[in-house]
């Protein structure tokens, strides 16, 4: 059996586990720390590939994690580190329909902005509760985010476009997830501005040239690439009262002070801990379900999608489409890379039956971008997708949800450290669940965490909220009163959360159904390009 000495083991290579390992080796670089990673790549649910496009080369894509926006701090400090250029090749416009359809009605869009209000307020509120303790929060644990519509929305139109977003943020359905972990997650981020499209307010406002896995790349070279092993995965980890012992599947046995695990809840789940964990925590990680979605990528020589030409209006969209025979399309977008190739990019629950067939999986893709755009699309240059329920030790994307009655102890349990085993991974983030911000801040936080009994006259208390990364480069982590000129200018604005989302409907429109397969609804917005 191979064997290894050192400080501290990081589970998982994906953007935690690496931030990790980063901020652990800048802060103290004295400090030995070993990564573990069961894949045999680096990255988590980051994945860039390369596909043929109308240049005549290949050019990068993102099948995982894509979007940054500027109210993700930690995400921008380590972008601005390694000098990863971000772009935004299209900018929104505003607001003519792509065919002359009537808008939707004056009832439907009151009907969201009145909702939207409700569900700010009440995430304001979640944040000073006891979520463990308050009769509020365990109310909102037992019921479900479709029950919370279906009493608080008055129109069916507006119902549909709630489950259209929720189904392109989440890759759930609202009966899948408790109006709690709604409100947790969306306070996570800072408000309904999530579901805007993308703007500053965002998390959707530009992308990475050359795609988001150079960072992974990045941060492999700084911690020495000898320091992460692929292939290992973990087995077994006994705690001792003075040390740890890791064992992965391929009989690699590491001795260290602390372990970090920067995995998908319910992998941490299946790690054989002795002695084991509390019950809470382990029934917890079980509880966590996967969502099930599917990324795709797809070149083309022409924007055939650009009303003007180049320099002139194009539309950018994004679409729900449901369909009993195809189940749903979450979302569509214009993907076009740095370089101007063109391209769309999207996710999908992958359709019954396909799950086991990428050739039909992609024909069925086909069909549905034909049903958008038209015909053009089958003239494409490239083609490539990501089955995610099915990524090995990865388990599904976007984001996990919780069983209902679970959610209460999410924001403490899912995180709180076990004697020397420590826990990460963008679902244990108390900023950007669920997203690559959230993925590096849990990283950030269980360094500071492991820091605090390794060097404490380094790090003087567990702060759950360190500063954004190891240097003083880093850009000023928002304080949380609200003193920040963003949050304030969002407050004096009305709640920015409304405006996104009330703007958002007063823009779209309904393309009508004898256009395409009947209940698909398609919602576009125009915008214009720089």
């Amino acid at each position: 059996m191979e064997s290894y000495e050192c400080d501290v083991v990081v589970i998982g290579a994906g953007l935690s586990g690496l931030s990790c390992a980063l901020y652990l080796t800048e802060i103290d670089r004295g400090l030995r720390v070993i990564v573990l990673e069961a894949k045999d790549r680096i990255g988590g649910r980051t994945l860039t590939e390369q596909l043929n496009a109308a240049d005549g080369s290949k050019d990068f894509w993102d099948l995982g994690g894509e979007w940054v926006g500027r109210p993700q701090p930690h995400l921008q400090h380590l972008l601005h580190k390694f000098q990863l250029d971000t772009f935004n090749p299209v900018k929104p416009h505003g607001g003519t329909p792509v065919t002359p359809t009537p808008k939707l009605s004056w009832q439907v869009r009151l009907d969201i902005a009145q909702f939207t209000w409700k569900l700010q307020r009440m995430r304001r509120k979640l944040a000073g509760l006891d979520i463990q303790s308050s009769v509020e929060a365990v109310t909102w644990d037992g019921v479900t985010f479709e029950s919370f519509c279906t009493e608080n929305l008055w129109t069916q139109d507006a119902k549909d476009l709630i489950e259209a977003a929720c189904r392109c943020m989440f890759g759930l359905a609202t009966a899948e997830m408790t109006l709690l972990y709604f409100l947790m997650y969306v306070n996570s981020a800072g408000g309904m501005e999530i579901f805007s499209k993308p703007s500053e307010f965002s998390g959707r406002e530009c992308r990475v040239k050359g795609g988001v896995q150079q960072l992974a790349s990045h941060i492999v070279q700084k911690i020495g690439r000898k320091n992460v092993k692929m292939n290992q995965v973990v087995t077994h980890i006994v705690q001792t009262d003075e040390r740890v012992r890791v064992v992965t599947s391929n009989r690699l046995q590491v001795n260290c002070q602390r372990v970090v695990m920067a995995i998908p809840p319910h992998h941490a789940a299946s790690v054989n801990v002795m002695p084991p964990l509390p019950s809470t925590k382990l029934a917890l990680l079980k509880s966590v379900p996967l969502a099930f979605l599917v990324k795709f990528a797809v070149t083309f020589e022409e924007p055939f999608w650009v009303a003007d030409g180049p320099g002139g209006k194009c539309y950018g969209f994004q679409s729900v489409l449901e369909d009993g025979d195809r189940r749903p399309v979450g979302i569509v977008y214009d993907a076009s890379s740095a370089r101007g190739n063109p391209a769309l990019s999207g996710f999908i629950s992958s359709p019954e039956g396909f799950e086991d067939d990428p050739k039909r999986r992609q024909a069925a893709i086909i069909d549905l971008l034909e049903d958008i755009v038209g015909p053009g699309v089958r003239n494409f240059v490239d083609f490539t997708q990501r089955d995610w329920s099915r990524e090995p030790y990865n388990g599904g994307c976007f984001l996990k949800s919780l069983m209902p009655g679970t959610t209460k102890y999410f924001n403490n349990v899912i995180r709180e450290s076990v004697d020397r085993i420590h826990f990460a991974g963008t679902e244990t983030a108390t900023v950007w669940c669920g997203f690559m911000n959230g993925a590096i801040q849990s990283g950030f936080r269980a360094g500071t965490e492991v820091l605090y009994h390794l060097r404490p006259h380094i790090i003087a208390s567990p702060d759950p909220e360190p500063h954004n990364g190891p240097d003083d480069e880093a850009i000023l982590f928002p304080p949380e009163s609200g003193s920040s000129p963003l949050r304030r200018a969002a407050y004096v604005a009305l709640g920015a959360g409304i405006a996104s989302l009330a703007f958002f409907l007063l823009t779209s429109d309904k393309v009508p159904k004898s256009r395409i397969a009947n209940n698909i609804r398609l919602v576009f917005e125009q915008i214009k390009s720089d």
